[in-house]
């Protein structure tokens, strides 16, 4: 069984309840990095950052409880930067810059990019990097497709999202690993619009016949800008 890092969790818990706390006034809608295994071209809104904070259960030895977190923060209103703070030992911390290249609108597909890097042996490297579009096939459905580079080989994504209501989304999604497959399904719910909760679970195929499952909590905060009086 690995050990979880207590400094990380400790610091992982205490940011949690602190942006609990915090109050609500961006209007916008969060868009989150969670629960699927694919991402959407978006990044945050100019003078904002995020929290999402998850519990993942894996079928896997020595792997079973995850709570790794993920903060990001806009750097412009195109691009912004992505940490992963991970509570196992056996995981580093994973440093990245994600770009919109292409914002989606109406019917027109968003591209978006990102890149992460890690510390292995003392070195800092390229540990992942895909390219994500999505679409909007319906009034309610939207497709998305990754394709990329982590977890030590190349992949693939396709994931459907389909909005039950306002403040409600399904989605499915198929993940094709050169390592793995995965079948994944989660459910997402809005509080409101800076503060959303999920829930999903997969089914990996080709490695143990494996399953995960896990909860999670995203929130966003938005801030003053620098003034610019002239």
């Amino acid at each position: 069984m690995v050990k979880i890092n207590m400094t990380n969790k400790l610091l992982v818990v205490s940011l949690f309840l602190i942006f609990f706390a915090h109050n609500v006034n961006a209007q916008e809608t969060i868009a989150t990095a969670r629960p699927t295994l694919s991402i959407g071209p978006w990044v945050l809104p100019e003078h904002s950052f995020q929290w999402e904070q998850g519990a993942q259960y894996s079928d896997i030895e020595g792997e079973e409880w995850g709570y790794d977190a993920f903060f990001r923060a806009a750097l412009s209103r195109s691009m912004e930067i992505r940490i992963l703070i991970p509570t196992l030992e056996s995981r580093a911390a994973v440093f990245g810059v994600k770009w919109m290249m292409l914002q989606p609108e109406g019917n027109k597909p968003g591209v978006g990019v990102s890149m992460n890097l890690a510390n292995q042996n003392g070195e800092l490297k390229v540990v992942g990097y895909r390219v994500a579009v999505n679409k909007k096939l319906t009034d309610n459905l939207i497709g998305f497709v990754n394709a990329g580079y982590a977890s030590g080989g190349y992949f693939g994504d396709v994931t459907l999202a389909y909005a039950l209501a306002d403040k409600i989304t399904i989605t499915g999604e198929y993940w094709h690993h050169e390592d793995w497959k995965q079948l994944h399904a989660s459910f997402i719910y809005l509080i409101n619009s800076e503060t959303q909760i999920d829930l999903n679970g997969g089914y990996l195929i080709d490695a143990g016949n494996d399953y995960t499952f896990g909860l999670g909590f995203s929130r966003r905060f938005k801030y003053n800008g620098p003034r610019n009086d002239g």
